[in-house]
């Protein structure tokens, strides 16, 4: 059976496509920081904001609490204020994001722990069963459900009481369905507490009436799994097994993580190597284990929490919690991303390409009216270098999904270099082109990012002009060549649509503009070049006096 990767639900708009998508849908990107002092520091804090991005995850946890009441000193387990604040510090150290939870009497009781300003509860809805006298005590018992206790900002699609695992016993626990939203996409979670007193690593094989009653409900556990995997749904499942899963000679756990026809995505991540907190049972019964995730993409880290005082009779419930931490795993970047977001090799090329544009323009321009420079917009003017970055780091390529999401942040800072440049340009009386293969629907995030930059820009010195459907359609293999030759005659013969920042189209592109310098990183930047056409020996001898081209390995029409 195809499996859907947990990866494919993270990113469903950034199914991974070819470098030659990315040179074909977007020939542009681009910045880094405003002065060249300045330049490391800022690519520092775009990296590490990139990486705290990336690493974004997903941590729950399971824990029998054992006989958690409301009010907090009656039942089984009562409970002193100082143990209880004692709890609610442990549920901090902890740290996840969902706790799955087993033997609460009610939502009162999980807001003990969970206060209801920060989370948000859902409790078992299994009818209320009769009360039995505790073991030890005589005390009077309370109830025995699950329960989830989930940070506010997670967003739960739906729950599900899987009534099944009761076996019409009223004695017995349900098991709790949450389908919740997470940076991974949806995720199925299922909270489990099974049949106690069978701890054989062949419940088949005894006749013992908990294993009869463990024997009926593994199967209903094995087909929930299934379920999810047919239906190609992340799933989690947590809480206390009464069960050693962590022996791979269990015969439950063959069941679960049999993978022999390749069909099974089931991975165990409470397994041989994690030992049980209760001093008199390291075998571990409390287990999280996942499905429908894809382990190259993904690192688990499982972790059993003890508490501060580990004696049996001082610990604050007979199980601790186990977590589960799930986050993206972080590949390498690529040695042209490296190179272009950490070289000052890049840094100094930028510059001093611009430095010679500049000296080219006070030349070229001195005394003429009506001219017009074109420039690219992205690694010529804008840095997009942090999304390559995270696209790396995720292990993913470009889709014009997450570019435009990219684009809509407005983050991208300056090319090295590029301000100056631009700057004796419209001190010189000249105007700005700049035509990008960024879509014209996101004109006005680019123009929005461009002002960020405090570059020296106006509708009335400065046409942008996004990509749109003729510029591909009217290429013509005569005097359209490539996707910008038809943006570039509308600048020369007063056609251009430029953005206008929501007025009208101003009266300075009104009139025919010749084109003095081109400025790009792509061979396709220059008018009537293609990649595949281009001759370098008569480029060249344009340059820099009316062509520029700046670097860019990471990507291009190459």
């Amino acid at each position: 059976m195809t499996r859907l990767s947990f990866i494919k639900l993270a990113c469903i708009v950034t199914a991974v496509q070819g470098l030659s998508a990315w040179a074909n849908a977007a020939n542009n990107h681009s910045s880094q920081s405003e002065s060249a002092r300045m330049l490391q520091a800022t690519y520092n804090s775009q990296l590490a904001s990139i990486r705290t991005h990336s690493s974004a995850g997903l941590k729950v946890a399971t824990w029998n609490v054992e006989h958690l009441a409301y009010p907090i000193d009656i039942g089984c387990k009562p409970r002193t204020q100082k143990e209880l604040s004692a709890m609610r510090t442990y549920v901090e150290q902890v740290d996840a994001d969902i706790f799955a939870l087993q033997e609460v009497a009610s939502k009162q009781a999980v807001h003990l722990l969970f206060p209801e300003a920060e989370w948000q509860v859902y409790v078992s809805p299994r009818p209320d069963t009769e009360g039995y006298e505790c073991r030890g005590s005589g005390r009077p018992s309370t109830q025995q459900k699950i329960a989830y206790a989930l940070r506010k900002d997670i967003v739960v699609n739906s729950m599900e009481a899987r009534t099944e695992f009761g076996l019409d016993n009223p004695g017995l626990r349900y098991g709790l369905e949450l389908n919740v939203q997470t940076d991974f996409g949806n995720i199925s979670l299922l909270n489990v507490h099974m049949k106690s007193g069978c701890f054989t690593d062949n419940f088949t094989r005894s006749d013992r009436e908990a294993c009869e009653t463990f024997a009926r409900q593994a199967p209903l556990l094995d087909q929930w799994v299934e379920q999810k995997e047919s239906e190609d749904m992340p799933y989690i499942v947590l809480g206390d097994f009464n069960h050693r899963l962590s022996a791979p000679y269990n015969h439950l756990t063959q069941q679960l993580f049999d993978n022999s026809n390749g069909s099974q995505s089931t991975l165990i991540n409470t397994g041989a190597d994690m030992i049980g907190c209760h001093p008199y049972y390291p075998a571990p019964i409390d287990h999280v284990f996942v499905g429908g995730m894809n382990p190259a993409a993904l690192d688990f880290s499982a972790k059993a929490h003890d508490f501060e005082n580990m004696e049996v009779d001082k610990m604050l419930s007979d199980h601790c919690a186990v977590s589960l931490n799930i986050s993206t795993r972080l590949n390498q970047i690529s040695n042209a991303v490296k190179w272009q977001t950490t070289s000052k090799e890049y840094a100094f090329l930028t510059q001093a390409i611009y430095q010679q544009a500049t000296q080219s323009i006070k030349q070229s321009a001195q005394g003429m009216s009506n001219w017009v420079v074109v420039m690219d917009v992205d690694e010529t003017i804008l840095d997009n270098s942090p999304y390559q970055v995270d696209l790396d780091r995720k292990g993913l390529s470009y889709t014009p999904q997450t570019w435009a999401q990219w684009v809509k942040q407005e983050n991208a800072e300056l090319v090295p270099g590029v301000a100056e440049f631009m700057q004796t340009v419209i001190d010189m009386g000249g105007k700005l082109a700049l035509i990008t293969n960024r879509d014209k629907g996101l004109d006005a995030y680019t123009w929005r990012n461009l002002m960020k930059q405090k570059l020296p820009i106006s509708t009335s010195n400065t046409c942008l002009i996004g990509k749109s459907e003729p510029d591909s359609n009217k290429i013509n293999g005569d005097d359209i060549i490539n996707d910008k030759d038809l943006r570039r005659i509308q600048i020369m013969t007063a056609q251009a649509d430029c953005y206008s920042n929501g007025g009208s189209r101003d009266e300075a592109f009104q009139r025919a503009l010749e084109i003095v310098m081109e400025v790009g990183d792509n061979i396709e930047d220059f008018t009537s070049v293609t990649q595949q056409d281009a001759k370098t020996d008569a480029l060249v001898e344009s340059w820099p006096s009316r062509l520029v081209l700046l670097p860019n390995p990471m990507y291009g029409s190459w």
